[in-house]
């Protein structure tokens, strides 16, 4: 009787490709130290572009720095493979944000100061620009202009920073001068229902006074007719008629 050979173990086959990073889907053998890199290189042209949309062109740098990295990725990735592992990580951060916390995602807390700081601060932190103008002058000269841009493209480079601190202080800057325009705003609501209180009380005040005026009139006028009806001199005409 022939004995049955030994059986072989057969391998998994490595064409899904699952890396060490974690982001759900189909990842190309991406692995946790170049993910790591390719969150690097993204967040600083994502902060740099005020958290816009990178071009064709940045998206080529990131596959350079991802590529170029210690201990280099093969196979090399490209521009296409960065951006759809980007928008991978960003639908993975989304499924950790709304788990209890902590999580224990690798990239969550990287991804979060970049994507949910944005998200506090509506992704604009530099929309909150005041210009004032004096009203002396309301048409501008070339010289304001001038100045007035130099103003916004410098809060545009203090803001180009996408570190945890430089993002909570450009948070607290915001918060604190909202905070300044609401006080401004409910400062002038008070000013406003105080003058609308006093003119209510006023006109009140002259209503009530024309109206005991009234009253007054019309008891002296009920005074004279009930004197001249009981007058003496009516009283005698009527006892003693010529």
């Amino acid at each position: 009787m022939e004995r049955p050979g030994p059986r072989h173990a057969t391998r998994p086959s490595s064409g899904s490709g699952s890396g060490g990073g974690g982001g759900g889907g189909r990842e190309d053998c991406w692995s946790e130290g170049a993910t790591e890199t390719l969150i690097d290189a993204w967040g600083d042209r994502y902060v740099q572009l005020n958290r816009g949309n990178l071009r064709q062109k940045d998206w080529k740098e990131v596959a350079d720095a991802v590529n170029n990295r210690q201990n280099g990725v093969k196979p090399r990735k490209t521009d296409i493979q960065c951006k759809n592992r980007i928008d991978t990580l960003k639908k993975k951060y989304k499924v950790e944000k709304a788990k209890p916390p902590p999580s224990k995602w690798p990239f969550y807390y990287r991804l979060h100061s970049l994507i949910g700081a944005a998200n506090a601060v509506n992704k604009k932190p530099t929309t909150v620009t005041f210009t004032v103008k004096p009203k002396s002058n309301p048409n501008p000269t070339p010289t304001d202009s001038d100045e007035d841009d130099v103003v916004v493209r410098k809060n545009r480079v203090e803001s180009a920073d996408f570190s945890d601190g430089a993002a909570c202080k450009e948070l607290a800057r915001a918060i604190l001068k909202f905070g300044e325009i609401y006080e401004r705003i409910e400062s002038s609501k008070q000013q406003q229902m105080m003058e609308l209180e006093k003119q209510r009380m006023e006109f009140t005040k002259d209503l009530e006074f024309q109206r005991m005026n009234m009253f007054m009139d019309a008891q002296l006028e009920i005074e004279k007719s009930k004197r001249a009806k009981y007058s003496p001199s009516s009283e005698v005409l009527s006892v003693y008629p010529l």
